[in-house]
């Protein structure tokens, strides 16, 4: 049975694209879907055949080296994002029958799902949360971030931070009529989670219980990232990413760029808007850079992925079986290349230990390492097994119309 269901992201490509197949998938069943994020994400997002509607986003505008040590800071700016979103959804918009948000600006979809009394489902494209294991205390609990693994431990006193998001979450929702206790709107286990990864990469897996669905990466066009050749000969193609929003390291595609320098691999950079291309200097003939390629694209030929550790980069590389060298250029990402060194399928570099030298180590180790290799092809197995766009599309039909 067809229903208009709405999907809401903020503009973050790491967040937005792992919902795009999933979009596209549902409005083939012929559902009625609208979609809410930025204009920066108007045209990729169109393409899934969904209505797009935008919201007056400051996202980009965040200061992101603090977005990435301060907790108080990033559910700050999340609220804002989730604030605007209310403001469009409620005054453009009627008729919606469910509800699909992106767990960062969940704020808006639970009061949404709450004002109109309909059902509500997220999506989470990084690791989920539960009495287990908790992301953000794993992101923000070392913060050295030299562990084996996140934090066990919980920090014995709540942050000052807690407060005043809680304070920001009852006025938000007082002025859109819900009643719910902020602890409770924040801190709930929905009925409906879409993970976009396989449970034999989540942490504490085996914990989450039915409300989880671990799909897998939802991969599906990616023709608004261009064109990729893959090169001529024999040399083993290495894709380099520092992710799309807020990779401004400059000094470490410089790095990569020297560390290729006349070895037997081809690397394949891409730098989205974060670093100029022309300020990478004359590159030798085993190296090219892009601001876009589709990465899927490129996997399909990689023997190896260098990352900073973002959920979307790692999970495309183990779609196609490849081992990775993780650098994590905030604590967003140790978690993710904390998981990958755990389960052998790759290494770890920490960004102020890049130099070409190190970086040609870590890629020589990771290249000569069979179990890395043979690691990656179950975890490949694992993410098919998930299921992707259309379990995913599935369970959201199932929930949508049975809670309707």
């Amino acid at each position: 049975m067809p229903r208009k269901i709405l999907f809401l992201c903020h503009p973050d490509h790491g967040h937005v694209i792992p919902t795009l197949a999933i979009v596209s998938e549902l409005a083939s069943r012929g559902h009625d879907v609208s979609y809410l994020t930025a204009p920066s994400m108007r045209d990729i997002v169109a393409r899934t055949g969904a209505t797009v509607l935008t919201y007056d986003s400051h996202y980009r505008d965040a200061d992101f080296t603090r977005l990435a040590e301060d907790p108080g800071y990033l559910m700050g700016v999340l609220l804002d994002e989730s604030e605007a979103m209310l403001d469009t959804a409620v005054s453009e918009l009627d008729g919606v029958e469910g509800v699909v948000y992106d767990t960062s600006v969940l704020y808006a979809g639970r009061i949404l799902g709450r004002r109109w009394e309909v059902p509500s489902a997220q999506t989470i494209p990084f690791f989920a949360s539960n009495e287990k294991f908790s992301y953000l205390n794993a992101m923000y609990n070392d913060p050295d971030g030299d562990g084996d693994r996140p934090a066990a431990e919980k920090p014995a006193e709540l942050p000052e931070w807690v407060g005043k998001t809680m304070q920001r979450i009852g006025r938000l929702c007082h002025a859109h009529g819900v009643d719910t206790p902020p602890h409770e709107l924040w801190f709930e286990i929905p009925e409906c989670s879409l993970v976009t990864i396989p449970r034999e990469f989540q942490y504490e897996g085996d914990s989450f219980d039915g409300r989880f669905t671990f799909v897998g990466p939802c991969v599906g066009e990616r023709d608004f990232l261009g064109e990729w050749t893959p090169p001529r000969g024999e040399d083993p193609v290495v894709l380099v990413s520092l992710g799309a929003v807020f990779n401004e390291h400059e000094d470490i595609f410089r790095a990569c760029v020297e560390a290729f320098r006349g070895m037997p691999w081809h690397a394949v950079l891409t730098v989205a808007e974060g670093t100029d291309p022309e300020s990478l200097g004359a590159l030798p003939d085993n190296v090219e850079v892009h601001r876009w390629v589709p990465h899927v694209t490129v996997l399909e030929h990689a023997s190896l992925c260098v990352t900073h550790g973002g959920m979307g980069t790692v999970m495309e590389a183990l779609r196609a079986g490849t081992p990775l060298v993780c650098v994590p250029t905030s604590a967003l990402d140790r978690p993710t290349a904390w998981r990958v060194r755990e389960l052998g399928l790759g290494t770890m570099l920490s960004p102020s230990d890049v130099t070409p030298d190190t970086l040609v180590d870590a890629i020589r180790s990771v290249l000569a390492d069979r179990a890395a290799a043979e690691n990656a092809a179950r975890m490949s197995k694992a993410v098919l097994d998930s299921g992707g766009a259309v379990r995913a599309a599935d369970r959201l039909e199932e929930h949508l119309v049975r809670r309707a």
